[in-house]
């Protein structure tokens, strides 16, 4: 297939309208596993709401990471796998190793642009930042240990050598501690829920495209991945707002009656000051 067929498949009509909209039911179900679980932890309104939009921002950047891996991956794979001859092809035969270099430096630019620009994550601080996107490379390592076990693809045991280094490599240097390593990993490990939501997120999509022949076998299971993370990203990108403006309309109204309450409080007992008076007059009067 050529680039304009591939292009033709992946957009028509009402097929990617169907997927997108199965993808924003399940973040909406999402949204409501982390709601339903902020209630019943936290009490007070803007607790419940901090700790909703806290998992949320740790969802997102779990998926912003694993999208911006997965999608220089799935290039370099596809180059590897269309590109078998011409001008390019021995340059990229001379050079992918460096150029595989410049792919994780442009996957580290499209994360900042996602979780900073795109959707600003505002409550998570530097250790939880870290922590999630730790959390991303093992998410990575299982849809990659599911593939080559399961799907039974041998096509990506460099990817999985490279990531098993890459986590190896994020804390083994010269001058780490293991306590410093325990505390990491518990802090990654906090993140194992949301991990598992996203994978079970992940795995419904892959399941509907497949059935539906929606996402193409033969263009590589690493390309439709990265497919599926594009269109959780644009779900995300919509419906966080959404959700953002409803809450924030909810707290303005709920400021508004605890406001008109406290109006309302003051004018009784103003009422009742300007009455007390008169009762006492009238108390002596009976005297």
């Amino acid at each position: 297939m050529s680039y304009a067929e591939y292009a033709k498949h992946y957009f028509k009509m009402p097929d990617c309208i169907l997927f997108l909209l199965l993808t924003m039911v399940l973040l909406a179900v999402v949204y409501i596993i982390f709601y339903v679980f902020s209630n019943k932890v936290f009490d007070g309104e803007l607790k419940i709401q901090h700790e909703f939009f806290s998992l949320s921002e740790r969802f997102y950047e779990l998926i912003f990471s694993g999208c911006s891996i997965i999608g220089f991956m799935a290039v370099y794979y596809l180059i590897n796998r269309f590109v078998t001859a011409g001008a390019f092809y021995d340059f990229w035969s001379d050079y992918k190793d460096y150029l595989l270099l410049v792919f994780m430096i442009i996957s580290i630019l499209l994360n900042t642009f996602l979780d900073h620009w795109l959707v600003r994550l505002k409550r998570l601080d530097k250790s939880e930042m870290a922590s999630i996107r730790l959390t991303g490379m093992l998410y990575m390592i299982i849809i990659f240990c599911y593939i080559k076990f399961i799907y039974e693809d041998n096509n990506y045991d460099m990817f999985i050598t490279y990531f098993l280094t890459l986590m190896i490599g994020r804390f083994v240097y010269f001058d780490a501690s293991f306590k410093d390593f325990i505390e990491c990993m518990k802090q990654a490990a906090k993140n194992i829920p949301i991990m598992l939501m996203a994978l079970a997120f992940l795995g419904i999509l892959c399941l509907r495209g497949y059935s539906t022949d929606y996402l193409l076998k033969h263009n590589g299971v690493i390309t439709n991945i990265f497919f599926c993370h594009l269109y959780i990203v644009v779900a995300i990108s919509v419906l966080h707002f959404a959700v953002d403006i409803i809450l924030n309309n909810r707290n303005k109204k709920n400021q508004m009656d605890r406001k008109a309450a406290k109006k309302y409080k003051r004018g009784q007992a103003d009422v009742r000051r300007a009455r007390n008076p008169i009762q006492d007059i009238q108390d002596l009067e009976d005297l």
